[in-house]
């Protein structure tokens, strides 16, 4: 039998839990990768003054994103076509898709990749004669966005 997940620091429930009232111009309900990449692009086309919220159930650290995985890198096209990923998705998803939509993401999918990288996601690399390195050697021989190569464990995951 599994034991329960108790993580440091969590908070027990309450009867009647503190209200706290906040004014804010934008309200962001749930934090995986939809919700923070929501708040990322609000942010970075508002105004200074701009009050925004997110708020989740759990810490952000065990949210959706995190939780999840970066789905992001779960779909990196690097030298793939996206035209071979909407067929991948299409296969996956028994044909129930929308594929000029699939099709877009997998335009746009590495741009997400590329900041995360920027942001100081270590991602593994191949070395120039072949090996594998890992995040902390890997960021040291360049980005993705550079043109480095990634160390792949799968067609589409890096």
């Amino acid at each position: 039998m599994a034991l329960p997940n108790k993580p440091a620091g969590e908070i027990k429930t309450v009867r009647e839990p503190e209200v706290e009232k906040r004014d804010v111009d934008v309200l962001i309900i749930g934090g995986g990768m939809a919700a923070c990449g929501t708040a990322f692009e609000i942010k970075k086309w508002a105004d200074d003054d701009t009050k925004i919220l997110l708020v989740d159930k759990a810490a952000l650290e065990r949210s959706g994103a995190v939780a999840q995985g970066l789905s992001a890198i779960n779909t990196y096209i690097g030298s793939n076509k996206p035209e071979d990923y909407v067929r991948m998705v299409r296969n996956d998803l028994m044909g129930i898709v929308r594929e000029d939509l699939i099709f877009d993401l997998g335009r746009h999918v590495d741009d997400s990749v590329d900041l995360f990288e920027e942001w100081g996601l270590p991602i593994w690399k191949k070395s120039d004669d072949g090996k594998n390195m890992d995040g902390k050697k890997g960021m040291k021989s360049g980005t993705l966005k550079a043109g480095a190569t990634p160390v792949r464990t799968g067609k589409w995951q890096i």
